[in-house]
């Protein structure tokens, strides 16, 4: 008997450092380099059991999943990327030779454009959308915030349009009573996936309510960007008891319906 998921989706845009092979002989970083630049380990912690799910394959900045499809800066402006990215966030080059605009496009369609299809084949079936990610613990320093200590956990609601007040209090409150410090939109609000997918009123088959959690690295990475287990673990455990939470909050009726 199969258990229907329940009504969240998770997202997690940031975890893989996979070079598509449309630009694999253009890269000039290294896998460790392009290890780095992921959210660390987000595949595990935000692994959550019983709902709906979407990850991406590849490196964000090859193709970046939370960012508009035609965004197409292509260096830091006021410390912001565009979908593809060609300057990261410390100042290294992306490429040995920069691809053109028709691969590009190519990235774009063959990368882009399925997560968000993706994402919007579980709009219709959810209450909610978690879009997962995880930050260095001081801005790194081509970002607004570069230098500054970082808070623990990082809550993005699109300067309070992506979900209500209920949804940020009830976020905030789970993780500062539990000891953790919280920031609300800072130093992110959350970008693409929030503004494309998220209003804070449900208008389905199109809209969900949905916020951005960053998760601080510090927490649960060694200085050399390899997990410390037994944190990746309870983090992963308080992100499923998060879920649990929401669920007895705010879809107290939503119990998972049993099926072939």
């Amino acid at each position: 008997m199969a258990i229907s998921p329940r009504p969240i989706l998770v997202s997690i845009p940031h975890a893989s450092s996979a070079v598509p092979e449309e630009v694999a002989d253009k890269i000039a970083l290294t896998a460790e380099e392009l290890l780095g630049y992921t959210d660390l380990f987000t595949e595990e912690i935000f692994n959550i059991d019983n709902v709906y799910k979407v990850q991406s394959n590849f490196s964000r900045v090859i193709v970046d999943p939370n960012r508009a499809p035609d965004d197409i800066s292509k260096e830091y402006e006021l410390a912001a990327e565009g979908v593809t990215v060609h300057t990261t966030w410390d100042g290294k080059s992306v490429y040995k030779v920069e691809p053109d605009q028709e691969v590009v496009d190519t990235l774009i369609k063959n990368y882009h454009d399925p997560y968000h299809e993706a994402l919007e084949q579980h709009i219709p079936k959810v209450q909610f959308l978690i879009d997962c990610h995880s930050f260095l613990p001081f801005g790194p320093k081509l970002k607004k915030d570069s230098g500054k200590e970082r808070p623990d956990i990082n809550l993005g609601n699109m300067n309070f349009s992506s979900c209500t007040r209920e949804h940020t209090v009830f976020f905030r409150d789970f993780f500062e009573e539990r000891g953790y410090k919280v920031a609300i939109n800072f130093p992110y609000t959350g970008k693409y996936i929030l503004g494309h997918h998220c209003h804070r009123r449900r208008i389905p088959p199109f809209l969900v309510p949905g916020i951005q959690i960053e998760l601080n690295q510090g927490l649960y990475v060694r200085k050399d960007d390899q997990k410390i287990p037994e944190k990746v673990a309870e983090f992963k455990s308080l992100f499923e008891d998060l879920v649990d939470a929401f669920m007895v909050k705010f879809c107290p009726g939503e119990c998972p319906d049993e099926g072939v």
